[in-house]
């Protein structure tokens, strides 16, 4: 009897950096969640971004069928990864499994998330304070990875989230130190970002910083630039200005 093939890969570093890529950059991602009359999952286009260990949340209002949905089941998976030029199905995407959980209006979470989702989505200040608008941070259980033809992996919570260890203090260093960044270095921000990654903007803006890495927003995408290992948030400052080749 021919021995079948397992499609699935063994988890590499490669994969799991492809994958926190993949998420720590997302802005907008496919929602699937459950009907509750006939138990039929139904998509919708959401706007999101990723929280400081790396986990998707999303802004929704509660007149939305989704956030309706998932007052009732809030199981979900959230469908992460842009088409390119070129075969769409070439492109890395991931699928992330788990249970979106909405915040309440008093959690101290909703701080971070604020913050971190109008550096990406500078628009929504028209609406994020909306009394009907939540935020949702999802609890990842499992990813199930495409990062091209033949390349497909199964990811758990630990290949792409980063630890919780300190997480509040994180934050509020990290977005500190990006304000402060954009308003005293946006030179040397445009010259590292466009060099970095090959992409040519009007203006370019640091919009996240974390144990891992950084992240770069020029208007339309975020892009990722990885430290060569995991450092501390005391490190962070000295090393995002030697990384951008800053002047005190």
């Amino acid at each position: 009897m021919e021995k079948k093939i397992d499609p699935i890969r063994e988890t590499t570093d490669e994969a799991r950096a492809l994958a926190k890529k993949l998420i720590r950059s997302v802005r907008f991602a496919s929602l699937a969640v459950l009907e509750p009359e006939t138990g039929y999952p139904i998509v919708s286009r959401v706007g999101v971004s990723s929280d400081v260990v790396g986990a998707p949340f999303m802004l929704a209002s509660s007149l939305s069928n989704h956030s309706q949905c998932l007052e009732q089941d809030q199981r979900v998976s959230l469908l992460i990864g842009e088409p390119g030029k070129g075969d769409p199905l070439a492109h890395p995407r991931l699928t992330v499994i788990g249970r979106f959980e909405r915040l309440s209006k008093g959690d101290p979470l909703c701080t971070e998330l604020r913050n971190r989702y109008l550096m990406r989505h500078p628009k929504a200040k028209l609406y994020v304070d909306f009394a009907d608008f939540d935020w949702y941070r999802l609890h990842v259980e499992r990813v199930n990875m495409n990062g091209g033809f033949g390349k497909a992996f199964l990811l758990d919570t630990e290949d792409v989230l980063s630890s919780d260890e300190g997480r509040e203090q994180l934050a509020a260093t990290a977005h500190d130190l990006v304000i402060r960044m954009n308003e005293r270095h946006a030179d040397d921000i445009g010259t590292f970002a466009s060099q970095t990654f090959k992409v040519g903007a009007s203006k370019w803006g640091l919009v996240s910083i974390d144990s891992e890495g950084a992240d770069f927003f020029d208007g339309e995408a975020v892009y990722r630039h990885f430290w060569d290992q995991a450092v501390p948030v005391v490190e962070l400052e000295k090393l995002l200005m030697q990384t951008l080749g800053c002047s005190v």
